[in-house]
């Protein structure tokens, strides 16, 4: 959720006199402990059965960008772009990253500040977006120009973004119209969904009076104004790609006997009109208005990285299951479409580490199993403590790069594990007797086990805690490939790979991957491989030969001035100076295919003035 207020911290380092003063995104500080090891320890040596029968029971097929990003509206033209010929180049390679491995990226642009947000032709700053204050106090407005929206078509042109995108209900009669206007005239086919509602249920504490007078029955009548509304625009035909009603379930006017999908006939209504329904969730929060009930970060990491505990995956699909069965009995998609660790910007030291991570990958995996169809991983900016990646602060020194957090390597696996054929399943695997240290899951291609996901909770620096899983595999496999993500601890902060390649520290990104790729073969011996699993970390098992390569694949990364460049993914991109280099679309990266293009300009023109970021908040 998007904090209104971006502030200075002042925190004393654990365990030193040292202070840091920054925005919290960037704190380096750990307050937190690992987790206790459980005691007694679970079985370290166990096997894990596959179901090679050509029928699992399995989650929905989905694709390779089952996991995105929730990018808060606000920090449009810092992540993205401010128009056609200006998108951030560290963001366009994050995002390759993802195509590569998992095909094409879906995205969200929206959150609280979609419903404060009004178009001008220009800001008079010269800035795509601009905060202001509106008569002295506490409530803000969103201003914005076409080009960010020009900025997101040149991304997708660039590595395939699909986009869900928010409408403005903060004013219903008439209904303010122009964003999705824009989205339908610029995105076009790029343009997934329109989410109508960003958590309803949470109005009355924010844009509405709290008086009781804002219901569901009132919120279900200003769905259908603004329904009428689109249907009488000559600017919008995309009147059936509604996503809605996107409640968080978290107070109590909108819960039974009052729940707008479960009690008021929300698909009965509207049916004709959505392509999705939309849930948001986080597992709990760090507002200052509920500290009577907050965990502390210590009880909250403890909780967190458990398969079945307090705050655990497992936990946070089964309250789904029903409506996961009524958007099947529909035929309509379920989406988590903004989640995170904890809302109101997270908790230092567990939403900022890898144990983070790891809680999200198995999240996104038990959705997956669960009938869900896409989860967004909330960006909430430089005061947040969950975001995957950022640009630099404004005041960052010369020379100052993006960052990339702990949460951007759960969905680089998460695109490599599910893969670009849009046909994985996924099912829990139940590993270890369904212990909550040691979950894993299994991803099914065309029904047959293809790769499994293998995790470990614990953190022990010994390898006293470190596990075998003795995998059963088909005869005749007599060898399988295994890539790791790994860190030294559930609380590192920094020293994440993947496959052995990261992104670096704070400030040291350009979003292209750095290091070499790096894959290690088990053999197999008598229908059993054994995998093993560090504490903490995660294993990918390859079960078959098909896996992605970076050295043989062209993957297009995208520079300062512009140009493109092709990158093996081993340790760099070819150009990355600036001079170009053989990009997808072949010649001296100039191709189409592998350019950031938008309309008839096919240039990403000026990007090297914004290349170190543009931070417009204040």
């Amino acid at each position: 959720m998007f904090s209104p207020t971006l502030v200075t911290l002042l925190l004393a380092t654990a365990g030193a006199h040292a202070q840091y003063v920054g925005y919290q995104a960037y704190d380096p500080t750990q307050p937190v402990s690992d987790p206790p090891l459980p005691d007694p320890a679970p079985a370290l040596d166990f096997a894990v059965q596959l179901d090679y029968g050509g029928n699992p029971t399995a989650g929905l097929p989905v694709k390779g960008s089952f996991l995105g990003v929730s990018i808060e509206m606000v920090l449009v033209e810092d992540i993205i772009g401010s128009n056609k010929s200006y998108v951030h180049p560290e963001f366009l390679n994050l995002m390759s990253n993802l195509k590569a491995r998992g095909g094409t990226p879906v995205l969200r642009l929206g959150g609280n500040s979609q419903e404060i947000a009004y178009l001008v032709s220009e800001t008079g700053t010269g800035a795509a977006t601009i905060k202001e204050d509106i008569d002295g106090t506490r409530t803000k407005r969103l201003v914005y120009t076409q080009g960010v929206v020009e900025a997101m078509r040149t991304a997708s042109d660039a590595v395939g973004i699909e986009w869900f995108v928010g409408q403005t209900m903060n004013q219903t009669n008439p209904p303010r119209l122009e964003f999705v206007e824009l989205a339908e005239q610029l995105l076009g086919d790029k343009l997934k969904t329109i989410q109508l509602g960003n958590e309803p249920d949470l109005y009355p504490n924010k844009f509405r009076a709290n008086d009781g007078t804002y219901t569901p029955q009132v919120y279900l009548e200003e769905v259908q104004s603004i329904i009428d509304a689109m249907k009488s625009d000559s600017k919008i035909t995309s009147v059936n790609k509604i996503g809605g009603p996107s409640l968080c379930e978290c107070v109590g006017s909108f819960k039974s006997p009052n729940n707008p999908l479960t009690d008021l006939d929300y698909l009965g209504k509207f049916h004709d009109y959505l392509n999705s329904i939309i849930v948001m969730h986080y597992p709990t929060d760090n507002c200052p208005t509920v500290a009577d009930y907050r965990p502390t970060p210590q009880n909250f990491m403890n909780g967190l990285l458990t398969h079945t505990g307090q705050y655990s995956p497992v936990g946070f699909a089964r309250r789904y299951d029903s409506l996961a069965a009524t958007a099947a009995g529909a035929s309509l998609p379920l989406v988590l479409l903004e989640f995170n660790t904890a809302s109101c910007n997270g908790f230092l030291g567990v939403s900022d580490s890898f144990g983070a991570s790891l809680w999200i990958l198995d999240l996104a995996l038990q959705l997956a199993a669960s009938g869900f169809s896409n989860a967004m991983m909330h960006l909430g900016g430089q005061t947040s403590y969950y975001s995957p990646f950022l640009n630099p602060p404004e005041n960052a020194t010369d020379g100052s790069k993006w960052s990339v957090f702990p949460n951007m390597y759960t969905l680089l696996l998460m695109s490599e594990a599910l893969g670009p054929s849009g046909n994985a399943r996924v099912a829990d695997l139940n590993a270890n007797s369904g212990n909550d240290f040691t979950p894993g899951y299994v991803i099914y291609e065309d029904n047959k086990p293809a790769r499994l996901v293998l995790m470990n909770y614990m953190t022990d620096s010994t390898g006293a805690h470190d596990y075998t899983a003795n995998v059963q595999v088909q005869d005749g496999t007599a060898q399988v490939s295994v890539r790791y993500l790994a860190a030294k601890a559930a609380t590192s902060k920094s020293g994440i790979t993947y496959a052995g390649q990261g992104w670096g520290g704070y400030f040291e990104s350009d979003g292209t991957l750095q290091g070499q790729q790096k894959t290690e073969t088990v053999p197999c011996s008598g229908g059993q491989c054994a995998i093993k699993v560090p504490a903490p970390g995660v294993a990918v098992v390859f079960l078959t030969g098909d896996i992605f390569d970076a050295s043989k694949t062209s993957i297009p990364t995208f520079n300062a001035d512009g140009t493109t460049g092709g990158s093996n993914g081993a340790g760099g991109s070819s150009g990355s100076g600036g001079s170009g280099g053989t990009g997808s679309g072949g010649g001296n990266g100039t191709g189409a295919a592998s350019r950031a293009t938008a309309a008839a300009t096919g240039v990403l023109a000026g990007v090297a003035a914004l290349a170190m970021g543009v931070m417009v908040l204040a």
